[in-house]
């Protein structure tokens, strides 16, 4: 029996990503609180920018005084898979033009891949009330989850310096975890290479070049292992 595809299955199918979602979010809270933002900011950034790969480099930034310009057009290269999405999915969707943009706002590599599985399932392209079900349920957790992990982060900084102290590991964990996670075995060796680059820079004292030297390293091609 084919699934009816309203706005509750969206969000149902959003529940495995949701799980996953909370406590990534919960530590990109952690750490932009490390850098004075406020429970309302830091929510709001989620909000606008919902790519957690995206703020940990930011947030990197940050704190190396790297060039918000070079942060921005990183940023927008590392996104350029998202129009392979939307071509993807292209005829899948059975949205009106509205419905297609509050989907495209919380589309993410993970509600892509449901939107397919759900696609695969049923046969037949997808209504809006599920696409939108599905995108911003996901949103919505990213949102709350970095709303309470500044909170959290917040609070340990106030009445527990000490514990407060090891949320500095919390942002380069993260960045590291997210890359890593969508890390395929062609490209470990660009990313040992530009680790070992930043790495270099950054012991030379030049903290602030630290991201575009890595990043420009990236581009060296066949650095591969095995």
């Amino acid at each position: 029996m084919i699934a009816v595809l309203d706005l509750r299955a969206g969000m149902r199918a959003a529940t495995p990503i949701a799980a996953a979602y909370l406590p990534v979010a919960f530590a990109l809270g952690a750490a932009s609180s490390q850098l004075g933002f406020s429970v309302f900011g830091s929510a709001l950034w989620s909000a606008i920018m919902f790519s957690g790969a995206n703020q940990a480099l930011f947030l990197s930034g940050l704190t190396s005084n790297a060039s918000l310009i070079v942060l921005a057009l990183l940023a927008i290269a590392s996104s350029l898979r998202h129009i392979l999405y939307g071509a993807a999915l292209l005829g899948r969707l059975d949205a009106s033009v509205t419905g297609r943009v509050t989907f495209a706002y919380g589309l993410t590599d993970e509600v892509f891949a449901a939107t397919l599985a759900a696609y695969e399932a049923n046969d037949k392209p997808l209504p809006a009330k599920f696409l939108i079900g599905l995108a911003l349920s996901a949103l919505g957790v990213w949102v709350i989850g970095t709303a309470i992990g500044c909170a959290v982060g917040d609070i340990l900084h106030s009445h527990a310096p000490d514990i407060g102290a090891a949320l500095d590991f919390a942002l380069p964990a993260l960045f590291v975890g997210l890359v890593w996670s969508t890390a395929r075995r062609s490209v470990i060796g660009q990313m040992l290479y530009s680790a070992a680059v930043a790495a270099f820079v950054i012991f030379s004292g030049y903290p602030e070049f630290a991201i575009p030297a890595g990043a420009l390293a990236a581009f060296i091609p066949d650095w591969k292992l095995g």
